[in-house]
Formats: structure tokens, sequence, C-alpha cells
């Protein structure tokens, strides 16, 4: 992903996203492109933002509002690009996520590799998934207000079990683990946390967070959202795209789904195409 920062350099210099550029750097508001369009190819998204705005591009309040932003749009949308406008700009970012902005530049690769990795938000401010080193992380815990943890792994303790509400599911990853209790558990656990009065917040972790914990997300997201099982699958994809839950997972799952709604709405072939 290529940020860029379509504020005035000023701005960009007192706080940005991590790891954003700032626009002049890429796109010049005279000579175009810095980068050649071999070099842009390479982002799958290219996301753009200022201090803040929701009018649709190219309307006469977005060119008043953020005209380097309209600008540097329209200038990689004519270089075959197709860029996204982030809604509500920097400070609407800012109010939920502070602690993934910062005043210094992250632009080199081993400055990337220094950067704590947040688990992916699944569901916006109540339900995360991600691995055990992240469940074990306090600032990551505490950053995301997370108050509710599901322990899918065999051998990971739980890191703060006099702080958080842990339920612990001593999953195996192989053709041979069992999900018939765990899938009812998960989710009704992680739906009474999320109902909670205040509501809580949810992660959801395995080692990696890719297989245990995506089949028990993808439980939750069909008994409690009432999707079906594609299209709980495809909204957990794009927004983690690691998840892969074992074949033996997705099985019991699509039992799950039929079990849930009474009749087979997805199969094997609709989730491997």
């Amino acid at each position: 992903m290529l940020i860029l920062d379509c504020r005035s350099a000023d701005k960009y210099k007192e706080n940005h996203m991590v790891t954003a550029r700032a626009c002049v750097t890429v796109i010049h508001p005279e000579l175009g492109c810095l980068i050649s369009g071999i070099e842009l190819q390479k982002y799958s998204m290219i996301l753009l933002y200022a201090d803040e705005g929701c009018s649709p591009v190219g309307s006469t309040k977005a060119r008043a509002d953020s005209p380097d932003l309209q600008r540097c749009f329209f200038q990689l949308n004519a270089l075959g690009m197709d860029p996204v406008i982030l809604l509500g700009g920097l400070s609407a970012f800012n109010l939920l996520y502070p602690f993934l902005c910062t005043p210094q530049m992250v632009l080199l690769e081993p400055e990337r590799h220094t950067l704590t990795v947040y688990p992916s938000e699944i569901l916006e401010e109540a339900l995360y998934q991600g691995s055990a080193a992240q469940a074990s992380d306090y600032r990551i815990i505490k950053n995301l207000h997370i108050t509710h943890v599901v322990n899918a792994t065999t051998n990971c303790p739980d890191a703060f079990p006099n702080t958080l509400t842990y339920l612990r599911l001593r999953l195996t990853d192989d053709a041979q683990q069992d999900l018939v209790e765990a899938l009812p558990l998960a989710s009704r656990f992680i739906n009474s946390a999320l109902k909670g009065d205040p509501p809580g917040r949810v992660l959801v972790h395995c080692s990696m967070g890719r297989s245990r914990s995506s089949a028990l997300t993808l439980a939750f997201l069909m008994e409690h959202r009432h999707w079906t099982l594609l299209h709980a699958l495809r909204w957990l994809k794009e927004r983690r795209a690691c998840s892969a839950p074992n074949i033996n997972f997705l099985r019991q799952l699509l039992t799950y789904e039929e079990m849930l709604f009474g009749s087979k709405l997805t199969s094997l072939e609709d989730i491997r195409r």
C-alpha cells in the first residue's frame, strides 16, 4: 500500500499516518508524477488523505477544501491508477487510531520492520483477529481497548488473566480437530462481550492468526450477523488477507452453516473460486 499525505509539508511534519509519504515527493504539482508508472503498478492500493472531508471527489466543495488531494487523485487516475480517498481524512483516522499516527518519517524497509504490527480489525472498534504474539503485547491490548480474548492455541498461556476475560479453547490446526463444541462456545462468548454494558472489544487469536482464529471468527459472523459462510469469508479476507482456515475447518463450517440456516448455502467450490 502507498499512503499519500496530501496536506501541506508543515502539517505532514507535525503528524501523519505511519508510513505515509508527503504527496509532493510522489506527485509534483506542476511536473506530474515523480514515481514511474511501472513503480506505481507495484502497489495494490494507493490511499490519499487530507485533513478531513467527505465531499464526492471532483465536486466544487472537494476542490475548494483539498485542492492538492484532488490534483493528486486525478493525476494518478490519468496514469491508470485507481486511488482511494480516506473518508474523513486524517482528523477522523487520528480520533480512532492515534497510535498509528506519528511526526516521524518511516519510509525505508528496515524502519518499517521496527513498527508494531496490529491485529486486523474485523468489526470496527469491536472484533479483532491476530496472532499469539500480538495477544501478548500489552501496548496493543491497551491501544485497541481489548477487554476479552479468545485464545485458540494449545500451549500459549493467557497473557493478562488478571485484567482481561478469556475463553481458552485448546485447538490444534489439523485434520483431526473437532470444532463442534468450539464454534458455538466462541460465538456466544464474542457476542456476549460485544453486547455487554459497556460493550467490550474482543481479540480472537491462535498462533499466527490464520486458521483456527479464522474458523472461530467466521462462526460468529455466520451466527450473529446472519451471513452465509461465503459472505463471511469474503468479509474476513478483505480485512485479514492472511486468513486461511484449513480444509477440515472449512468442511465443519459448512456443516455449521447448514445447522444455522437449515440448508446448505455455500459449497467448497464457491469458496475456491
